[in-house]
């Protein structure tokens, strides 16, 4: 996928957005605090240091997709999330997946080399490199 468009497809994930119950019932003050330092931490880059290893990469960005995409449907499941904004939020995820592989991470250049490399670290959430890099 050409590089802006995966830079505009992970945006959608990082738009920010108000904690809500799945009935639009405001969450309590603290509870909505807390969601919110949390996903700020997510966005952070935890570690730079690390040395670019495409299937390390591949895997650690796979996994982050993957336990989002479970993470949420269990949400919704519970009367956690809304599934139609779960679906709008779930769409691009599952089409990045097939993406991350071990040829993409070895033939990348510029931020999406920087995005696996990123990657490459287990203390980098996927989220966060995608912020930092593409």
């Amino acid at each position: 996928m050409h590089r802006p468009l995966l830079a505009a497809r992970l945006a959608l994930l990082l738009l920010p957005s108000t904690v809500w119950a799945a009935d639009d019932t405001p969450l309590p003050p603290q509870v909505k605090a807390d969601a919110e330092a949390i996903a700020t931490e997510l966005l952070k880059v935890q570690r730079t240091d690390a040395g670019l290893s495409c299937p390390k990469a591949v895997e650690n960005a796979r996994y982050g997709l993957e336990t989002m995409l479970e993470v949420g449907a269990k949400n919704v499941a519970g009367g956690y999330m809304d599934a139609d904004r779960f679906e709008t939020l779930a769409a691009p995820m599952r089409e990045l997946l097939p993406q991350f592989t071990v040829a993409d991470c070895e033939a990348s250049a510029d931020g999406k080399r920087d995005f696996y490399q990123c990657m490459s670290s287990d203390y980098n959430h996927v989220l966060a490199c995608a912020k930092a890099h593409l």
